[in-house]
């Protein structure tokens, strides 16, 4: 099997918002992740808030559009944000102070996760486990 691109992990995931500013709440002010960028294009006047999870992933909150490339929104099942375990028990008390509903999951030896929509229905999930490991338990590793 030939070698695959090299990737080193997510740089970006874009959602759509229909309300951005419930949006930028829920990223910002619930989840705490910092924003980074705003942007207004001046051919149509589309609006995105940009903020960043962790130090290499940014998150693009835009209102539906077809997007860069023809990309289009559609059904989300869900998507996973790495947090480390000692952080857990303070995310999941975060959340629910932000009114939140939540769903904790135990995977043994894969960690803890807890589960919460976003204002457009995205399930957000942070996780303790480090996916990593995928790659490093693999023969020849």
């Amino acid at each position: 099997m030939a070698d695959g691109i090299p990737v080193t992990g997510e740089s970006e995931l874009v959602l759509e918002a229909r309300d951005l500013a419930a949006s930028e709440r829920f990223y910002h002010d619930i989840l705490g992740l910092p924003v980074v960028e705003r942007w207004t294009l001046e051919d149509d006047g589309r609006e995105a808030v940009w903020v960043m999870a962790g130090e290499r992933t940014r998150i693009g909150l835009w209102p539906p559009q077809i997007g860069l490339a023809g990309g289009r929104g559609g059904v989300h099942v869900h998507y996973a944000l790495h947090l480390a375990e000692d952080a857990y028990d303070a995310a999941v008390e975060r959340l629910r102070g932000g009114g939140l509903e939540v769903q904790e999951q135990s995977f043994g030896s894969r960690g803890r996760s807890v589960y919460a929509d976003d204002p457009d229905g995205n399930v957000v999930e942070l996780w303790t486990w480090d996916v990593g490991e995928h790659l490093r338990s693999r023969p020849g590793a």
